[in-house]
């Protein structure tokens, strides 16, 4: 078989490429590796980190006072008065302890009982934590959240309900807790609202006792975590945790909106629309909806109309009431054209016009009765 010398020096020209380029990319890598290169010691698995976790009534805990004695471990859980049963030790109080401080104090106890103890302190089960959100959401107030999550009994449900015959056909999948975190504090309370300022969420947490006590306060940049995706911003929450969302003097709807695509906030709200309108009912709408909005999806407004009512029932008990001129020219995010919350009531009323028809209609309806009955017996007669 002959081969054509274009035909071979095309295929070498391709294959010289291919070879430069996976060198190239190799090279870039190894570049790049070494750039970041980092050198490892055994120092590094000493960086233990520091646990702040505050025990708790509702706390299932296991400790284990040392290796060399597996019949003291004990598995128990925070009564109500913070307090558990010990062998040798009996009841002692816990409550407000974190586990180091746990780990530290019972050591000391069980010297008395016990050789060279070593307790370690390890939590099963976590209580429901309580968080006060307040300020910009839509929703202020207390939230209570699982304190731990186990994605694995979800993963094997979904392997199930989509044809795993048996649970050998499921993963394994370790046995990991994922821990509730700002993020989900402040979707629990609704989401931000369009004026929430995202760039100074305040934190205020208990202390650890052997730090003195009392409260401790951060600033948490959150727009890094839903614009850019800068998790170390979202950190985890503890029971007694206050956040605060503070409000700016401008509404952002950028933020709004890919707050709504982070999932921070509900994509959707619901409304209610009534009075001269061709659709009545509860509306479902976008965050970013106009009272106009409403009004269109629920068929728009009537003919014969008058004013429009706007109710809003606000968190500090207030009610935001107003009487509105409706046109489909105002502009959106005005008082005439508010951007619309969870809850809002949207009546468009009846005009002059339209309350005298109702009227003629109530009067001219039984003589209209009495006509057609007439009628319909001259038909029959004839």
């Amino acid at each position: 078989m002959k081969i054509k010398f274009s035909n071979l020096l095309g295929a070498l020209t391709f294959l010289a490429t291919l070879i430069f380029c996976d060198f190239g990319v190799v090279f870039a890598s190894q570049k790049l590796e070494e750039n970041n290169k980092t050198e490892l010691t055994t120092s590094y698995l000493k960086k233990l980190p520091v646990s702040d976790y505050i025990l708790g009534p509702g706390d299932t805990i296991k400790i284990n006072v040392s290796r060399d004695y597996p019949e003291l471990e004990t598995i128990v859980k925070i009564g109500r008065e913070g307090t558990i049963y010990l062998p040798k030790i009996k009841r002692v109080y816990i409550g407000g302890l974190t586990i180091n401080e746990l780990n530290e104090l019972l050591t000391k106890a069980f010297l008395e009982y016990v050789k060279f103890p070593s307790i370690e302190v390890e939590v099963l089960n976590y209580r429901p934590i309580r968080v006060y959100v307040d300020g910009e959401v839509e929703n202020p107030g207390l939230q209570t959240l699982g304190g731990a999550f186990n994605l694995n009994s979800s993963i094997e449900n979904s392997f199930i309900q989509n044809g795993a015959e048996s649970m050998a056909d499921v993963p394994l999948i370790s046995q990991a807790n994922y821990f509730p975190t700002v993020f989900d504090a402040i979707r629990a309370a609704g989401g931000i609202t369009r004026f929430s300022n995202l760039k100074e969420v305040e934190l205020v947490r208990i202390n650890k006792i052997s730090d003195g006590g009392g409260r401790k306060k951060t600033i948490l940049n959150f727009e890094q975590v839903i614009f850019n995706g800068d998790i170390s911003q979202n950190i985890r929450i503890y029971d007694g945790d206050l956040i605060t969302l503070k409000k700016m003097d401008v509404n952002n709807l950028k933020q709004l909106t890919k707050a709504s695509k982070s999932n921070l906030n509900s994509k959707f709200i619901r409304v209610l629309v009534s009075g001269r309108v061709n659709n009545p009912g509860e509306i479902k709408l976008s965050k970013t909806s106009t009272l106009n909005d409403a009004i269109d999806l629920a068929g728009g407004a009537k003919i014969l109309k008058g004013k429009t009512r706007f109710l809003r029932f606000n968190d500090d008990g207030t009610i935001d009431s107003r009487k509105i001129s409706y046109s489909n020219r105002n502009q959106r995010g005005t008082f005439k054209n508010p951007y619309l919350k969870n809850g809002d009531i949207v009546l468009v009323g009846n005009s002059l016009l339209s309350s005298t028809n109702e009227v003629l209609n109530e009067i001219t309806s039984p003589i209209t009765g009495i006509f057609s009955t007439y009628g319909l017996l001259k038909a029959i007669s004839d």
